[in-house]
This record gives structure tokens, sequence and C-alpha cells, in this order.
């Protein structure tokens, strides 16, 4: 069972002409119960605005969690190649 423990938003930018935001969040992940801890970067794109969502630092770390949740192998062997 993996653990994400914590999440920053690294880099973001706005994209020109879509409007939407693209940003690197590093993930710190606990891979084996009682240790193992793991950084993993994950790359997320939310939309600049959004009215009636959560502010977009919310939306960027939620993106990354649930891509991460949804395949978590993918980011942790990118990590280790």
């Amino acid at each position: 069972m993996t653990r994400i423990l914590s999440a920053r938003v690294l880099r973001a930018q706005r994209g020109g002409e879509t409007g939407r935001v693209h940003a690197v969040v590093r993930l710190l992940v606990e891979t084996r119960p009682g240790g193992g801890m793991d950084q993993v970067d994950v790359t997320v794109a939310a939309p600049g605005q959004a009215p009636g969502a959560a502010p977009l630092r919310h939306r960027l770390l939620s993106a990354a969690k649930l891509a991460f949740a949804a395949a978590p192998t993918a980011y942790l062997s990118r990590r280790a190649a």
C-alpha cells in the first residue's frame, strides 16, 4: 500500500492561448509501511480559471494525487530508471 505524505507545486506556468496551467507537483510517498519514502514528480494541467471551483493550487495538487493514485507503479518505476 502506498501513502501520499505531502505534495508541493514545484513549477507552474500558464499556457498561452489555452489558458491552462501546467505544473510539476512533487509528492512525498511512503512505499512500504514503516519506511521507504520516495519523492516523485507528477506533471499535471488544470484550467487557469474555473468559476465555482477550488483554488488553482488545490486543483493542481488534487490532479497530481489522483494521477499518482491511479498508476503509482508508473511514477515509481520512472523515478528508479
